[in-house]
């Protein structure tokens, strides 16, 4: 890490060699202060000796001490203290017995600091005796230099760590901002998909009506003009009809008995339509449960049944629908027959292929939708859960 990231660019490598010349000008007078006390003519050596085991371990043993604080390693520490010291008791034993070659005023604070250290040879400054006097010396006069340069390296790994857990904690409010920032787009999706949904439907439901008022005014028109005296009453009736499309099937579902009611009034239409020229049979089974059910789903069928039957040849012209509910699963068949040597109504409408489209957006895997067109017949059979 670079040290402007942590002392400011202010840190310029120049303003370091001052701040280096500096420290150790202070370093030079403590030691110079300290070794006074001992008196003698003689203590620039003890002086030169303290510089040169502080700077050896200052500039070789603290690169490994800063590596070592950076990876938590607490055993290499332990033993660089214990061969500092070893190096600092060697050197120290070779200045003092350099020092014996002098003539030291005997009962001098010199003489003494010499004669602790070479009395019983090199190895004697390794008696355990001898340790309470000389590693005091060596935490202060080795330490003091040390310390400052351990607390530097001690707060650049602690300012790394916590830039480490900055940029981590900003990594992850990123992360957070921006899974936010998808889900916000898929919640946006998902409700235009749905507003298009809905859309839809009320498009493909508004179809329904135009379509089913158009073949029924037109059986109407027919009845009138014949001068039928049930004219009235199927005027009623689809006035009955009316009302349920415009305030029956605004709900998303309704009971299903409503729509059988709606279909049998529409099949009495039917019936009073054409009489006795078909033969018209709707079944149903009594229903249990309230099921609901997407209005107008069923008529198209039977709107189907009629444009490709009697309205395409009365001749043994008959349509059969039947409705049943086993355990949820509604089953709607539609059969009629078809006259395959008569003129084929016209192709288009909208009838099947919009209850298609709806039955796709409002059952998807839930229906199954099967025709049969045969020679004679054709039939449909729609089964949904409800």
């Amino acid at each position: 890490m670079r040290s402007e990231v942590i002392w400011g660019k202010w840190y310029t490598p120049f303003v370091r060699v001052i701040v280096h010349i500096i420290f150790w000008m202070l370093v030079f007078f403590t030691y110079y202060f300290t070794y006074r006390r001992l008196g003698g003519n003689y203590i620039w050596i003890l002086v030169a000796k303290e510089l040169f085991v502080t700077t050896s371990l200052f500039y070789s043993g603290i690169w490994l001490i800063s590596k070592w604080i950076e990876k938590r390693k607490v055993l290499p520490l332990i033993i660089f203290i214990i061969l500092s010291y070893i190096w600092w008791l060697n050197i120290t034993y070779f200045a003092c017995d350099f020092l014996t070659d002098f003539e030291l005023k005997e009962g001098s604070g010199i003489y003494k600091y010499v004669k602790f250290f070479t009395s019983d040879g090199y190895f004697g400054i390794y008696r355990l005796k001898k340790f309470p006097g000389a590693f005091p010396d060596y935490l202060t006069l080795v330490s003091l230099p040390l310390t400052p340069k351990l607390v530097k390296h001690l707060i650049v790994q602690g300012n790394k760590m916590l830039l480490l857990e900055k940029n981590q904690a900003e990594l992850e409010l990123e992360k957070a901002n921006l899974e936010l920032k998808t889900t916000n787009l898929e919640l946006d999706k998902a409700n235009l998909e749905r507003d298009n949904l809905k859309m839809e439907l009320e498009i493909l439901k508004s179809q329904i009506s135009p379509h089913f008022l158009f073949n029924t005014l037109n059986s109407i028109y027919r009845l009138a003009e014949k001068g039928e005296p049930s004219t009235p009453n199927t005027i009623m009736k689809l006035s009955n009809m009316l009302r349920y499309l415009l305030y029956q099937t605004n709900d998303d579902k309704i009971f299903i008995a409503k729509e059988i009611q709606f279909l049998n009034d529409y099949l009495d239409l039917i019936q009073i339509r054409f009489g006795n020229d078909i033969n018209l049979n709707f079944n149903i089974e009594k229903i249990k449960e309230p099921y609901r059910i997407v209005p107008l789903m069923l008529l198209p069928f039977i709107e189907n049944a009629i444009k490709h039957g009697p309205e395409r040849s009365r001749a043994d012209a008959w349509i059969d629908v039947s409705l049943t509910i086993d355990a949820g699963v509604l089953k709607f068949v539609v059969a009629n027959g078809v006259n395959k040597s008569s003129t084929e109504p016209p192709k288009g409408g909208i009838g099947l292929k919009n209850v298609n489209r709806r039955l796709e957006l409002r059952y998807k895997d839930r229906y199954k939708l099967d025709i049969s067109d045969n020679l004679n017949s054709y039939t449909v059979v729609l089964e949904i859960e409800l």
